[in-house]
């Protein structure tokens, strides 16, 4: 059987076709390269963002910038930095008193007190001053252990002169003893304030444990100058009312712990400057139960008036 041949035009177009489809594959191929060079190149101008820098809001600082702000120390508030500062106080006062025995006296004394944190040594200093309460009592040294706008409760001791009841001071006679007080106030709202504190002689020289609760009104005139009203009764131990009276007859069945007196008192401040102010206070008693019985007495008056310096 003699073979087949095609047609000579079957044979070109076949050989026709194969070249053209090479050259189609060919292209194809290089727009892939050069469209994968192209997206690559992109990639390598334009900077990758991670999902915390894409959220972030255009100016905003990065996200290790925040971290850094919020772990930073915050810089201490000016009531920091001035209790961490040494604060005094120097001054004057004429202070009148009716001593144990009757007898009324006139003195002019010194004022002296100094702080540093929590710790005040003398009178009251500064800021402390200015705001303070008609029922606290000065002291030798305190050492604050809560001070804020509603709770002040603080450990104090005094050299106190068992002849006036009075805060030694150096110049005064007579004899004296240390005793150690826990006070507390609480500030009911701007002008009212509960006060309470105990005492109790630490030498054991006679003067007792005395307990006293009192209710202070503040009044402010101005933004220089306020006015405080305070009352109070103190209760104390057969010991104290003995030492405080013993000039006194001692009454029928000795003397018993009990209320001895009821207290009304006035103060009033006024900031000359910012460093000078001067003060006033008067005071008057009402003795109870057997303290009246020895001592009859409608009222017992003492009072100050005094010229401060205040370092700022």
């Amino acid at each position: 059987m003699r073979p087949t041949f095609l047609p000579r035009s079957g044979r070109f177009a076949r050989a026709k076709s194969r070249p053209q489809n090479l050259r189609l594959q060919a292209m194809g191929w290089a727009w892939v390269l050069m469209a994968g060079g192209a997206h690559a190149q992109a990639d390598l101008q334009t900077p990758s963002q991670t999902p915390d820098k894409a959220l972030t809001a255009p100016g905003a600082a990065p996200s290790a910038d925040r971290t850094s702000q919020d772990t930073a120390p915050e810089p201490p508030t000016p009531d920091q930095i001035q209790a961490k500062r040494w604060q005094y106080t120097m001054g004057l006062k004429l202070k009148s008193s009716e001593q144990a025995d009757g007898r009324k006296s006139l003195d002019l004394r010194p004022v002296l007190g100094l702080r540093y944190g929590r710790w005040r040594l003398g009178h009251a200093t500064g800021d402390e001053w200015f705001k303070f309460s008609g029922y606290r009592e000065a002291t030798n040294l305190a050492y604050d252990l809560r001070d804020d706008d509603k709770l002040h409760i603080a450990l104090s001791a005094r050299i106190q002169n068992i002849q006036d009841n009075s805060s030694f001071d150096g110049f005064s006679s007579g004899k004296n003893t240390v005793r150690g007080r826990v006070s507390a106030s609480y500030q009911l709202d701007k002008h009212w304030s509960l006060g309470s504190d105990v005492t109790q002689d630490l030498m054991n020289r006679g003067d007792g444990t005395t307990l006293s609760m009192g209710l202070s009104y503040l009044w402010p005139l101005s933004e220089r100058s306020a006015l405080s009203l305070s009352s109070g009764a103190t209760w104390a131990t057969a010991r104290h009312w003995a030492t405080q009276l013993r000039l006194r007859p001692v009454p029928e069945g000795g003397w018993q712990a009990g209320l001895g007196d009821w207290g009304w008192g006035m103060s009033y401040r006024y900031a000359l400057t910012p460093q000078w102010a001067w003060f006033g206070t008067l005071g008057t008693a009402r003795h109870l139960g057997q303290v009246n019985e020895v001592s009859p007495s409608n009222f017992s008056w003492n009072g100050q008036l005094g010229l401060l310096y205040f370092s700022r």
